[in-house]
């Protein structure tokens, strides 16, 4: 059992680093672009929704552009992990014809690959923090917690996608077109008070209980807290928080050990459909 495991842990950190060297071989940047991306991206924000339709963030001790970076880049983190690992079984097909393994490895190493990115990001964020004078909270403790709860997330829904992407190929369309407007769902480019005042108008509070009930939105507004707002309730109250993060919790956990029965249950059947 212990060596099984310590062969699967070989096997997805080898491919992690396949994937790492694979994406920015013959790049003059490397991996730099996973940074000018996000960063780019946030430029965009900024101008459209900061200068133009004058959005800010919920403090005035947090710029708007920074509020933005810390959601895009967790954003990336689970979209950019869900089409990685969604295509990791058919992107291995050759492998798997010729080696006996467990496919779980693919999606897996997938996601390891991202998960790397983005603690570098976050770890070059409170570099900026430190260095532009916004300083750091106690609550940055909490991260790990909080990135665990959104990679169990990722996790889950990956282990069905990429599955079913064997099987019907127009998983991987669909999944394009739902990430596109899951972003706009999230609180990414406006606040979550902006949101939920809006939502409470039109529909009172459970259409705002609906909205958080996005599993991406409480690890990212939790995120933000921890990261940029010192723990303080600039958003959210931390009792609401904690009660939609353990919701989130749940949820991810059923997700992926449901994802992880139907993986296996199909798996079988990889090699004749690739």
């Amino acid at each position: 059992m212990n060596r099984t495991l310590r062969q699967q842990s070989e096997l997805v950190l080898s491919l992690a680093k396949r994937d790492l060297k694979a994406r920015y071989k013959d790049s003059v940047l490397g991996f730099f672009w996973s940074l000018l991306r996000p960063a780019f991206l946030t430029l965009i924000l900024w101008a459209v929704f900061a200068k133009i339709l004058q959005f800010r963030s919920p403090s005035e001790q947090v710029p708007y552009w920074l509020h933005v970076l810390v959601s895009v880049l967790a954003w990336n983190f689970f979209a950019g992990s869900l089409f990685d690992a969604t295509h990791s079984v058919l992107a291995n097909a050759n492998l798997l014809k010729k080696v006996k393994l467990d496919c779980e490895v693919f999606p897996v190493a997938s996601i390891l690959s991202n998960a790397i990115h983005f603690v570098l990001a976050l770890a070059i964020v409170l570099v900026i923090k430190v260095v532009f004078g916004f300083g750091l909270s106690w609550h940055v403790v909490f991260l790990p917690f909080v990135c665990a709860i959104l990679t169990l997330l990722i996790l889950g829904v990956s282990l069905y996608l990429s599955a079913l992407n064997v099987f019907y190929r127009d998983v991987s369309g669909l999944l394009d077109l739902g990430t596109l407007a899951w972003f706009y769902v999230t609180p990414i480019i406006y606040s979550l008070p902006m949101a939920a005042e809006r939502i409470l108008e039109k529909t009172g509070q459970w259409g705002v209980d609906l909205y958080m009930m996005n599993p991406v939105s409480p690890p990212i507004v939790a995120l933000r807290r921890v990261l940029l707002y010192g723990g303080k309730d600039t958003e959210i109250a931390d009792g609401q928080l904690l009660v939609y993060l353990g919701i989130t919790f749940a949820a991810s956990l059923v997700i992926t050990v449901t994802g992880w029965m139907l993986f296996r249950r199909l798996s079988p059947r990889f090699a004749d459909e690739l």
